[in-house]
């Protein structure tokens, strides 16, 4: 065995001028980003203490510096919790609690069109006064099963005082948010 201590951790060589240190730069399509890596703080033995350094342990060679994937941006939301607002705010449209004005951007064409046809229908027959009168409906379990990363399919239960409706929806995902694409109402 040899009289020479081991060299535990490696430190990378002092810059020259602290302030002039660059900017990460991010690079590329991947939009990666320099980390630098955390310094190793070895704990010398009394033995490495008293020991002199050879020249070759005087050699330092600083590590490269280690790529991480920047995030791009906002994430979806969840597609349960998503699933538990929409099918709410579908309740309260059928109801004639809220606006279906409030549905353009969460809904596509075809089930945003369905929907209006259902609440002209509806407030045909409907005046002001009786559904101001009426209890509100309330969402008692939303079920989500996602296939792919980008699809989710629901299975809700709602209640509209004493009477039970089911509700059926696909999301998908368009332009970075969750949209409804299909709708069934029971």
């Amino acid at each position: 065995m040899s009289q020479h201590p081991k060299l535990v951790a490696v430190r990378p060589l002092p810059e020259e001028d602290p302030v002039a240190r660059p900017i990460p730069m991010t690079q590329g399509a991947l939009a990666l980003r320099y980390q630098d890596e955390p310094e190793l703080h070895a704990v010398p033995t009394t033995r490495e203490l008293h020991a002199v350094p050879t020249p070759c342990q005087l050699h330092v060679v600083p590590s490269p510096p280690v790529l991480r994937l920047v995030p791009k941006g906002p994430s979806l939301p969840d597609a349960q919790a998503w699933a538990t607002r929409l099918v709410q705010a579908l309740a309260e449209v059928l109801a004639g609690d809220r606006p279906i004005s409030q549905l353009v951007r969460w809904t596509d064409a075809v089930v945003f069109t369905d929907l209006n046809r259902r609440v002209r229908v509806l407030g045909l027959t409907t005046t002001a006064t009786a559904r101001g009168a009426k209890e509100r409906s309330a969402v008692r379990s939303v079920h989500v099963f996602t296939p792919t990363a980008r699809v989710a399919e629901i299975a809700a239960h709602v209640r509209y005082g004493n009477r039970s409706r089911a509700m059926a929806l696909r999301l998908e995902v368009h332009r970075g948010r969750w949209v409804c694409t299909a709708l069934e109402i029971g």
